[in-house]
């Protein structure tokens, strides 16, 4: 299949909660504003957005392997990528995500305090990249990942769940921080990680002046 050229694909990514929503938000309307008609985008929202946060999935959900629960999230993503991705990624300069294949892997291996065969299902994820979105013609995204605070994510998680307590919610928060770190670790994937302690403003203008930069590559090797 052919290589989809020539758009930029961003996708802001991270633990739900994190502010990552509120990062695209910013984008959909700075974006368009930066540039003007000199790029057109596309934005998508969270393909994940009807799933349920992962601390509220039921126990029966949330028992499986953790590559059972990657293929539900693969079956979701595939159809985006398929349906919708593609097509705009041809028509388009710029496609920004709420969430991606990241975000699938992170639904996949959540979990508080238990031992789950995380790594099996990484490695299978991104074998899963490379058979429905590598061989379709489309480069992994560049990411741009929304760091938690972890006092306002502990009150966002108790907020959501009744009954959990500070050291699950560090639990939580310190593995899905770790699924982070390692999925761009020897993977070929490229992530620039957002502070929490920038305000949401700033790390729009971040992923903007990084946009800027590509388009500005771009520029020169068509010239």
């Amino acid at each position: 299949m052919s290589e989809v050229k020539p758009a930029l694909f961003i996708a802001i990514s991270g633990i739900r909660g994190s502010g990552r929503t509120r990062v695209y938000e910013e984008l959909e309307s700075l974006l368009p504003a930066r540039f003007g008609g000199d790029q057109t985008f596309a934005f998508f929202k969270d393909p994940f957005g009807r799933l349920p946060h992962p601390l509220l999935w039921e126990p029966a959900v949330a028992a499986p392997d953790p590559a059972t629960s990657l293929f539900d999230c693969w079956k979701v993503l595939n159809e985006f990528t398929v349906k919708q991705l593609r097509p705009a990624l041809a028509a388009h300069d710029v496609v920004v995500v709420d969430g991606y294949g990241l975000n699938a892997l992170l639904y996949a291996t959540a979990c508080i305090s238990c031992n789950r065969m995380d790594a099996d299902a990484s490695h299978m994820h991104h074998k899963i990249v490379e058979g429905r979105v590598l061989a379709q013609g489309i480069h992994p995204p560049l990411y741009f990942v929304t760091q938690a605070d972890p006092g306002l994510m502990t009150r966002y998680l108790k907020g959501l769940k009744s009954g959990l307590t500070e050291e699950q919610c560090h639990a939580f928060l310190n593995k899905e921080t770790r699924i982070i770190t390692e999925y761009f670790n020897g993977t070929g994937q490229k992530g620039t990680l957002l502070s929490h302690e920038l305000s949401i403003g700033d790390m729009a203008k971040i992923v903007s002046n990084e946009i800027e930069m590509h388009i500005e590559e771009r520029r020169k090797l068509a010239a």
